[in-house]
Parts: structure tokens; C-alpha cells; sequence
């Protein structure tokens, strides 16, 4: 590949330390296999390869030496390098006139050469030169002798044939009559000859001197190259900067794999697999944060190389190109530049922030050496509650305390929360509590729900849960409805007290709770979810009122099928909760809270939406089976049912406003239409993507989005899986059955 000080090679003056010619022209040859070829072909980066390097070239469809992708489907450029091609034929012909062995001429063999004609390319003897010289007599054909020839230099030469070159006429048959042109045609954007010009006498006020429109193509592509070189420092600012993120990367990750080892030699044996998972999490991040750097690197030089190709190109066409050249070349090589333009280099630290990524294994670890050695450190303290999101951002950091001993206290009322939800909290005693305001106190933390009266829900949604609209194919006294109903009773507001629930965490007590955030109005200004009035036999509604759309998602662990994970969000305001299993490492930190208390959480922030409809990504994943079985598990499957309206799957909707997408996975959605990455470790993150890519698409703008599925249908999949699993029930057969509400009830049973 040639260097930047062959890149600033000029005619005049020649270098003061000349290099050998085969060093000084080595930009002529195959950026590949750097051998001559007659083949070479000019790609959109501006790079150049012979046919050999790219009919090897793998993978197929992409530039080699800065990977950017080739349009043609045969990895082969339409494009010939005419200026290079021709450099090296003259540059062959200097080497022979430049050798010590002696030239013979072209057309008698056997005489010496004594000239040579550039516009024929052939050497001569003086007897031929004759006879030359009558033949071409009404032609211009210059003829210089060997000997002159051999006492220039390189440079020289190539400056001699490139001022003999004649610009031909562009007309099919004028270039063999050798009708040399004068005048350029602005509109049809081709070279004529006289004749051709007085024939379209249409297009005379369009003329121009030929010379004119080179001088001005040269003048363009110089004025590109200059804002080029502007521009490049700027990338070499980025690439710098990412060189330096990728040096900070590896500095951070060892230091914080050394505090990992460090404080993990001293918590006992139980907590070894922390140990493995803090350490698999710190080379997770890296290798995140390697490949991303290392993309980004690659991009970023594959830009640069792009310019330098492109510097080399102009410069040397400026130097050595013909007119025909410049002619042929200059719309070709003025795309790829505009192009080269319209790239902006990445802001330092602005794309890639792999090292902050860290924080959360260090919070972790924090956490996990506070509650094995019992010592609290005073400078910062993870407050071991789940946690609430009030804010439209996919990043979640766990609050950190003012200072040791005093402790914050929060009140967050619920002021449209139905009074019949009281259900979640109806075993526990009612207690008449003062209002806590915000404020500095010593005594343990505190987060205060009230909840005001309210009318009760529509018992129209307990229809949609019974599943009598749909075909029954089970025994007629067996359907939906047959949930005991006893389950599906609720405290109502007969007091007239205002209901108030302290969750309380300090450091003596065991349990840890949720909270999740202030209600809101299904019309709230705020919110980016679009809400829908139910016309008539409309599933977005059950008599008066409106139905809310509330974005949803949780996580499962695939080794234990447990529920680790719930996440809920309705414009600016969401919920999440972490909950604890035996086998988790919450359960030693005292973090996240029991299954039973998550369900009691997310029908408490369910009950504060008016009417909710629950958009999920792929409703038939098996990720809604399994909290069914949970609320099962827990008892709330009837309260959970009497208070969602229904099921809306984002994936079928999607799949028929784009029905040829490559990729209907979430992160690639996210990452094609939000240029955003999925953090898919994190429910709330999942769901605030949802709302986002639901807004982005504008899924959600018609009164009447998509099909509601229901309660029974989620039931009836639910079962069916059973035989999915054995293998005795194709998933998509499970899905029309589901759809029609089959319930099979001596297999639920069994």
C-alpha cells in the first residue's frame, strides 16, 4: 500500500532524494497482491483491485482493505481504473526505454529503434519513420527520439504523453476515424467533434470549450479533496478517541476483576457461585465492550482508508490523468467523494461507553460484602428495595441514601385507585395511619400507598374471563366461569377512612418490598401511549370509560421456569419488581421480594390503571403461561382477571405493517428503527422499548389497533403446552386451539 510521503509525490520539482521508480509508482499496482494486472477495477471506497484479489476476495461483496460493501452481486466493480491501467502501460514503455539492452523496432524487427511515436505507441527506425512519417502527413503524430527519451526521468515521461494525448469525439465511429474533439455539450454531458456539434444545432446554446469543462471537473474534485482533508481530522480525532476507550476498557475491567477477587476471598463457601457470576459478568461486559469498540474501530478506519484512497486518487489524476480520463472518471470518482462527505465521525466517548457499564458489578458486589460481613460503609449504601421507575429511561441504578442514619421517607398517593383493589392487601388487618410527609427522620425506612375510593370494576370484564362469547369444547358445565369465585371477592369502600399501607424496610426488618408510582389519568398529556374510545362492540372497552394500554414483560430463569423479573409501563409511569427465588443470590442480598408480594405489587399498580390492556411482544412465548401458573400458584389468577381487559400482541401487528422485514426479533426492530440497543437482561427496559418502537411505528394510532385476545385464550394455550411439550401438539395447532378457548379440563386437572 503506498505511504503518505509517496502520496505527496509532484511533478515540479522533482524530490530532491528521488525514489526508484518501482517504489515511487507502486500506487499503480493491485492494493491486494500489489502486482500489475491489466484488469483493475475501481470500487466505490475508492480503493484498487485486480480481478484475481476480488475473485478470491471473501467474503464475497466487500472491499478487502476497508470492508465497504460492494453493490454488484458478483463482488466484481463495473468500473475500470482507466488512470491507473494507463500508468502502467506507460510506465512498461518507460522501463524499456530506460533498460540498458537496446530497442528494436516494432514494424521491421530488425533495425534499432531510434524514435518513438506516442500516438501509435511503437518504436521506430529511421527507415520506417519514413515511411511513417508520409503516411501519417496530415496527421499530428508526435515523435521523439529513444536517446532524449532515456535521459528524462520518469516523472518527465509520463508528462510528455499525457500533454500528446488527444480527447476523441464521444460519437459511436468518430473515436476510430480519429475525429478529436473541441467543444463539450452541457446537456448531453459528452465531448463532440465540429461536425458532431453542427449537426445538433438544438443544442448550441448548451456549448462550451472543452477545455473549459476539464479545467472546471478539475477544479471540482480539487475543492472536494481539500474539504475531504478538513474532514479527516476529525475521524482521526474519533479513531483516537476509540483507541483510547479501548485502552480505558481493558484499564477498568482489571481493576475491577481485582476488587471482584479481592472481596470475594473473604465471603464463606455458600456465596462461591457469586464469585463466578460477578466474574462472568465483568467478561460479559468486556467482550461487549470489546466487540463494540472493535466495530467501531473497523468502521472508522475503513472511513479513513476510504479518504486516504480518495486523496491518492485525485492527486494522481490531477498529476497523470489524460482529458479522456478525467472525462471518463470524474462523475464516478465525484459520487464516491460526496458520499465520503456526508459521514460524520464519532463523538469521543458519545457511541461507545463500555467502561460505565461496570457500575452495576460493583454495586452488586458492594452489596454482597455489606450483608455477608454485617459492616455498612458510610459513603454510599444500596437500599435493598425493588425498584420504581418514574422516568421514560431504559437505564435503572438503584437510590443511594444522603448519609448513614438518616433515612428519607415518601408518600405516594393513589388518588384514582379503585376501592374494590383492596383485595391484594384484604387478608391483612386495616390500619388507621397518620399522613407521613417527606422528610429527614431516624426511625426505618418508609413508603407510605394511599389509596381513595373509588367505583368498583365492571363486572363485564369477568365476562370476557368466563369465555362464553367463544365455542366451548369442553363438558357444558365446565368452562371459564367454573374459577371459584369465592377467590374473586373484595373489600369494599364502605368506610369512610382513607386506606393506607406502610411497606417499611429498615435494617432490622426481613422483609423487602415495592413500590410502584403515582397514578395517573388514561388521557394524561404525558404519556405516549395512545388511548382508544370502545365503539360499539368494541374490545377496547365494556360499557362507559376508557380502556388503558399498559405495556408488559417479565423474565423467566430457562433452568428453574421461575418468575425472576415483572415490569409494567403506561407513558412516563412504570413499575418493576425483582423477585427472589431459593436459588437466586437476592435471597442472601435481601433483596427483591417473594413471589406472592410481587403478584400483590403488580395488582396494586394494575388496580391504578384505568381498565388496562396488557401489550405484550409475542403472546404466544411462553412467558404468560408462566406467570398465569404463578398467579395460580399465589391465588391472584381471578383477581388478575377481573382486572386486566385483555391481551394485545405487538407481533402480528408489526409483521403486517412490515410483511417483509428480515428480522422480526425486538432488538433488531429496536436497533433498525430507534437506533437503540435492547438491554435484555432488564423487564423495563423490554418495556419501555415496546412503548417506544410501538410509537415509532405508530402502531397504536387507530382506534382499533389489533385483536384482543383474552383471559381464556391465554388459559387454554396455557394447558395445551402440556401436550406441546410431549411433542403430541404442534404449536401451531396449540394456537388455534387457544383461539377457539379450548379448555381441557381433565388435563388441567391431572
Amino acid at each position: 500500500m503506498e505511504t503518505s510521503q509517496q502520496a505527496g509525490v509532484s511533478l515540479c520539482p522533482p524530490p530532491s532524494c528521488p525514489q526508484a521508480p518501482e517504489e515511487e509508482f507502486r500506487f499503480v499496482l493491485c492494493e491486494g497482491c500489489q502486482q500489475e494486472s491489466p484488469n483493475l477495477k475501481l470500487l466505490t471506497c475508492l480503493h484498487t483491485l485486480c480481478l484475481g484479489c476480488l475473485s478470491e476476495n471473501k467474503p464475497i461483496g466487500q472491499c478487502p482493505v476497508c470492508r465497504t460493501a460492494i453493490p454488484q452481486a458478483s463482488g466484481i466493480p463495473d468500473r475500470d481504473n482507466l488512470l491507473f491501467t494507463s500508468l502502467q502501460a506507460r510506465l512498461s514503455i518507460y522501463k524499456k526505454i530506460s533498460s540498458s539492452g537496446g530497442l528494436s523496432c516494432s514494424r521491421c524487427r530488425k533495425e534499432a529503434a531510434a524514435v518513438w511515436c506516442s500516438e501509435c505507441e511503437e518504436f521506430l527506425c529511421l527507415t520506417c519513420f519514413e515511411a511513417h512519417q508520409w503516411f501519417f502527413k496530415k496527421r499530428s503524430h508526435e515523435a521523439r527520439k529513444v536517446e532524449d527519451l532515456r535521459a528524462e526521468t520518469a516523472h518527465q515521461f509520463l508528462e510528455g504523453t499525457r500533454k500528446s494525448c488527444s480527447l476523441f469525439c464521444s460519437s459511436p465511429g468518430h473515436t476510430d476515424q480519429g475525429h478529436i474533439t473541441s467543444i463539450y455539450c452541457k446537456r448531453c454531458e459528452k465531448p463532440l467533434c465540429c461536425s458532431c456539434a453542427l449537426l445538433d444545432s438544438k443544442h448550441s446554446q448548451f456549448y462550451c470549450d472543452i477545455r473549459t469543462e476539464i479545467q472546471r471537473r478539475q477544479e471540482e474534485l480539487s475543492t472536494m479533496s481539500l474539504e475531504l482533508k478538513q474532514r479527516k481530522s476529525s475521524f482521526e480525532d474519533a479513531y483516537k478517541a476509540l483507541q483510547d476507550e479501548v485502552a480505558r476498557l481493558e484499564q477498568v475491567s482489571s481493576e475491577t476483576r481485582e476488587q471482584i477477587q479481592q472481596h470475594v476471598e473473604q465471603l464463606v463457601r455458600l456465596i462461591r457461585q457469586e464469585e463466578e457470576e460477578l466474574l462472568g459478568l465483568v467478561e460479559t461486559r468486556q467482550e461487549q465492550g470489546r466487540r463494540e469498540l472493535a466495530r467501531e474501530l473497523r468502521r472508522v478506519e475503513g472511513v479513513l482508508r476510504r479518504m486516504e484512497a480518495g486523496e491518492r486518487l485525485v492527486e494522481k489524476m490531477s498529476l497523470y490523468a489524460t482529458e479522456q480520463e478525467v472525462m471518463d472518471m470524474q462523475p464516478f470518482i465525484k459520487d464516491s467523494l460526496e458520499e465520503l462527505q456526508r459521514l460524520q465521525p464519532t463523538a469521543a466517548g458519545g457511541r461507545v461507553q463500555a467502561a460505565g457499564d461496570f457500575a452495576e458489578c460493583k454495586g452488586r458486589l458492594q452489596a454482597l460484602a455489606e450483608r455477608v460481613t454485617g459492616q455498612t460503609g458510610a459513603a454510599s449504601q444500596a437500599v435493598p428495595v425493588v425498584e420504581v421507575a418514574l422516568e421514560n429511561d431504559l437505564q435503572e441504578e438503584p437510590g443511594q441514601l444522603a448519609s448513614q442514619g438518616i433515612v428519607p421517607t415518601f408518600t405516594i398517593s393513589l388518588g384514582e385507585v379503585q376501592a374494590s383493589t383492596a383485595s391484594p392487601t384484604a387478608a391483612q388487618p386495616k390500619r388507621r395511619l397518620r399522613h407521613v410527609e417527606r422528610g429527614s427522620q431516624s426511625s426505618p425506612k418508609l413508603l407510605k400507598l394511599e389509596c381513595d375510593n373509588g367505583p368498583a370494576p365492571s363486572d363485564s370484564i369477568l365476562n370476557q374471563w368466563d369465555g362464553r362469547d367463544g365455542p366451548s369444547t369442553s363438558t357444558p358445565s365446565q368452562n371459564c366461569s367454573s374459577i371459584p369465585t369465592a377467590k374473586a371477592s373484595r373489600s369494599h369502600a364502605d368506610d369512610a377512612e382513607v386506606t393506607s399501607i406502610i411497606i417499611c424496610s429498615s435494617e432490622d426488618s426481613e422483609e423487602d418490598t415495592v413500590v410502584f408510582s403515582k397514578p395517573f389519568s388514561p388521557l394524561h398529556s404525558g404519556s405516549s401511549t395512545a388511548h382508544h374510545s370502545p365503539g360499539s362492540g368494541s374490545p377496547w372497552g365494556h360499557g362507559p370509560g376508557l380502556s388503558t394500554l399498559v405495556f408488559f414483560d417479565l423474565k423467566v430463569d430457562q433452568k428453574t421456569q421461575q418468575i425472576t423479573q415483572i415490569a409494567a409501563a403506561n407513558g412516563d409511569h412504570a413499575f418493576k419488581t425483582l423477585i427472589q427465588t431459593p436459588e437466586s443470590v437476592l435471597t442472601l442480598l435481601s433483596q427483591g421480594v417473594p413471589l406472592e408480594t410481587a403478584m400483590e405489587q403488580l395488582l396494586w399498580y394494575l388496580h391504578s390503571v384505568p381498565r388496562p390492556i396488557l401489550v405484550v411482544y409475542n403472546f404466544w412465548a411462553p412467558e404468560l403461561p408462566t406467570l398465569f401458573k404463578a398467579l395460580d400458584a399465589t391465588a391472584r389468577k381471578v383477581d388478575f382477571c377481573h382486572t386486566v381487559g385483555g391481551y394485545l400482541d405487538m407481533l402480528p401487528m408489526i409483521k403486517e405493517k412490515f410483511p417483509k422485514a428480515p428480522s422480526y426479533k425486538l432488538k433488531n426492530l429496536l436497533r433498525k428503527h430507534l437506533q437503540q440497543q435492547l438491554n435484555e437482561g432488564s423487564a423495563l427496559a423490554t418495556v419501555k422499548a415496546l412503548q417506544g418502537l410501538g410509537e415509532a411505528l405508530e402502531l397504536f394510532a387507530c382506534p382499533s389497533p389489533g385483536p384482543v385476545l383474552t383471559h381464556c385464550n391465554l388459559q387454554s394455550y396455557t394447558i395445551l403446552r402440556t401436550l406441546m411439550q410431549e411433542k403430541l401438539l404442534t404449536k401451531r395447532a396449540a394456537k388455534i386451539l387457544a383461539r377457539r378457548n379450548l379448555i381441557l379440563w381433565e388435563l388441567e386437572q391431572a
